[in-house]
């Protein structure tokens, strides 16, 4: 039987006959050969970026919540700047006989967080108690742990007594318990002055969590010598202890201080009055604490 070959149509064009040609391999071929596909593309630094959550701004790369954070920070700081000048304005039409009553009031009733600075330096420079009582009421409506810092320091070291109770009474009425930590904390101070101004704010605030700290504060121990200056006792403190502070320079030496302060507050606060015997307060206050003789622990 005569071998049949596949017939080629007659074509002239010999580039068409080459094509039919390389279509006729591949297809013998099969499948197994594809052509080449191109590489993806690389992605951009903003691509990349992008995916983790990152923006260019300002020259660096942030997330949404830093460029948020950023650009709050500098509305505040501009709201503080304001709130400078603003305070300076209405300070002044507060002694203008035609304005004065609408700018106090406008004062008083301030309840913005970005006036605390403003409020504070204020408070530093203003000779007027009654002004000064504007800013600390104003202070005590601002809902912020700024202003109420502020507002402890004002009660615990300002130079006026009169400002220092207003302080006391609007932390007393507003925020004690954020008062309260920076007044215990302070009757370890190694200033004795300031370690009776915190047992008479303590006093006025009626927080009995006071009374413990209160008793440890009866009598404080201080250095005292010829390098303090005079009627004011140096920077050194211990609840305990005794002898002599030794080393170069002038002698100095431990001396007990009884905090009149800090006994007034005490009875203030308790309604007892043991005097400077710590030991008999630390057991009043233990029998104060302790249950009740028919408690059950097992009981609700």
């Amino acid at each position: 039987m005569p071998t049949l070959h596949p017939r080629l149509p007659h074509v002239a064009d010999p580039v068409l006959v080459a094509l039919v040609f390389v279509a006729l391999v591949l297809v013998a071929m099969g499948p197994g050969i594809a052509p080449a596909e191109s590489e993806p593309a690389q992605p951009t630094q903003h691509e990349l970026m992008a995916k983790r959550g990152l923006i260019r701004y300002r020259g660096a790369w942030r997330t949404v919540q830093e460029i948020d954070l950023i650009e709050r920070n500098e509305r505040f700081s501009l709201a503080q700047r304001e709130w400078s000048r603003r305070l300076e304005r209405l300070r002044r039409e507060a002694d203008d006989l035609g304005s004065g009553d609408r700018a106090a009031e406008e004062i008083r009733e301030l309840a913005d967080p970005a006036a605390v600075s403003a409020l504070a330096a204020a408070i530093v420079k203003e000779p007027s108690p009654t002004v000064r009582g504007w800013y600390v009421e104003a202070l005590a409506r601002i809902p912020s742990p700024d202003a109420a810092r502020v507002l402890v320091s004002i009660a615990l070291d300002h130079a006026d007594p009169e400002t220092r109770i207003t302080a006391c009474e609007r932390l007393a009425s507003t925020m004690p318990q954020a008062a309260l930590p920076t007044l215990t904390a302070a009757l370890r101070s190694a200033d004795n002055g300031q370690v009776n101004r915190a047992a008479e704010a303590l006093a006025r605030l009626d927080r009995q969590e006071a009374v413990g700290p209160l008793i440890d504060a009866l009598t404080t121990r201080h250095i005292v010598g010829a390098d303090a200056p005079e009627g004011q006792m140096s920077a050194t403190f211990t609840p305990s202890g005794g002898g002599m502070a030794m080393g170069g320079g002038p002698k100095r030496s431990l001396v007990d201080a009884r905090n009149a302060a800090v006994l007034e507050a005490l009875v203030t606060l308790t309604g007892a009055n043991f005097e400077w015997d710590a030991a008999a307060w630390r057991r009043w206050l233990a029998a104060r604490n302790a249950p009740p003789a028919d408690f059950d622990p097992r009981r609700g």
